[in-house]
């Protein structure tokens, strides 16, 4: 009982502990639930679990170890500190999941946190040279590392996400297995909580102050290339808005003068949108393909007026005309080298071939074929066969489906058919709610 008084000045940022961690689950539990926790929280905090930890390992090398005492100071002292140090990896293992479940953020966040605590309590228990300097150096540690960080912290609030926690902790970790071994360097040569000074304790004080200058300033160079790349990624997004836009608009352009019906081009992209999330990788932004799905017919730009706008069925010769809009389109995309822009040009070339081989303009086959095109494939001829021409009437959806479930491994590729099958509901959906 007396060793746990003894230790009392490390109670209180015990308590700071708890009070800072109920700041991070506000409105999450209920009083009652607060009130467990806190107690919780109190005891699974750092200089808690540090506490016992030393008291246990304390007993551990005095009745068990003792025999080791009556070999060389350097052996002791090795293996006294390499036992501290394995035995505090393990006393904070079940505080940390603890502390991870009670938060609910991710694992590598959460340690990060708590391990900042860690160090604090190391930190301020070795410059300490009395018990009661002890909540002096502590407060010290806190303000300078609230100075560090001061501008930073609505920023680390608000992209938890974006930071590298992982490569912190680490830093941490080192700097946790460094400090362990200072302090049990003093507590060896029976320095800790002690007012004598000399080398030892200087040279001591000075590698720990470094130490965590360091880690304070690694973790400061985190948070910094966290916002560059944060920087970045709003200027990609802003540019890929800017690009979207201008598909958006030349996509109506295209559509005024295809000749099609004045709600194809959306139907075509939400078609797209269904079958792409079904098919494609979660690392591919549907959004992406949706928009991009949009210029699938914008090669027809460049062809001629009166062959797009006439009434009644093509002639062979001006069919295969009406045939190279597929080349004109990558031609017209061909000049941009973002994500969506090759995407766009892929989808464009590609959207008349077949999975038999026998389509246009290259006579791709299979997977030759762009999985995008292969997609818009599908949602472009469902449109078109559902929807008025100027030279045919459209089709009943039910004869429209059974269509493209007969090309099926044919015209269009299996699997697209299949998405294409089991989402009908979906799309029909859509054709009904985007109705010329």
């Amino acid at each position: 009982m007396d060793l746990v008084l003894y230790h009392w000045p490390r109670y209180i940022p015990a308590v700071f502990f708890v009070y800072y961690s109920f700041m991070q689950v506000r409105g999450k539990y209920t009083f009652l639930q607060k009130i467990g926790l806190s107690i919780v929280l109190f005891f699974i905090s750092a200089p808690v679990v540090s506490v016992i930890a030393e008291i246990l390992s304390s007993w551990f090398f005095s009745v068990l170890l003792f025999s080791y005492a009556e070999s060389s100071s350097a052996t002791f002292f090795a293996i006294h500190t390499a036992f501290v140090i394995a035995y505090d990896i393990i006393a904070f293992i079940i505080p940390l999941i603890l502390y991870a479940k009670i938060i609910g953020l991710p694992v590598a966040v959460t340690s990060t946190w708590y391990f900042q605590f860690v160090l604090q309590d190391r930190f301020a228990l070795i410059i300490s040279p009395t018990r009661g300097t002890y909540l002096v150096v502590y407060a010290i540690g806190l303000i300078l590392l609230a100075i560090v960080h001061f501008n930073e912290i609505d920023y680390i609030r608000s992209h938890l996400e974006s930071l590298n926690w992982k490569a912190v902790l680490s830093f941490y970790f080192a700097l946790f297995v460094l400090m362990d071994s200072c302090y049990c360097a003093l507590y060896f040569f029976n320095y800790v909580v002690s007012e004598d000074i000399d080398v030892l304790v200087i040279w001591i004080d000075a590698i720990v102050i470094v130490s965590c200058a360091f880690a304070a300033g690694f973790s400061k160079l985190n948070v910094y290339l966290s916002k560059e790349q944060t920087k970045k990624i709003d200027y990609m997004k802003k540019f890929q808005e800017s690009q979207t836009d201008i598909i958006r608009d030349f996509a109506t352009i295209s559509e005024a003068k295809s000749g099609e019906t004045g709600e194809h081009i959306r139907r075509v992209s939400e078609y797209t949108g269904i079958l792409a999330r079904e098919i494609l990788n979660d690392n591919v932004d549907v959004e992406l393909v949706k928009v991009a799905a949009m210029m699938h017919d914008v090669g027809k730009l460049m062809i001629p007026n009166e062959i797009i706008e006439k009434p009644g069925p093509l002639t062979p010769e001006e069919y295969e005309i009406v045939k190279e809009h597929s080349a004109y389109g990558n031609t017209l995309l061909s000049h941009g080298d973002s994500l969506i822009m090759n995407i766009a040009r892929e989808i464009a070339y590609q959207h008349h071939e077949r999975w038999d081989g026998k389509g246009y303009p290259q006579g791709l086959k299979g997977e030759e074929i762009s999985i995008f095109a292969q997609i818009v494939a599908v949602a472009d001829v469902y449109d078109a066969l559902t929807s008025k021409r100027s030279y045919k009437e459209p089709w009943p959806a039910d004869r429209a489906r059974t269509e493209i479930i007969i090309q099926r491994g044919q015209q269009f590729a299996p699997r697209v058919v299949d998405v294409f099958d089991r989402c009908y509901d979906q799309i029909e959906e859509i054709r009904l709610k985007y109705k010329d």
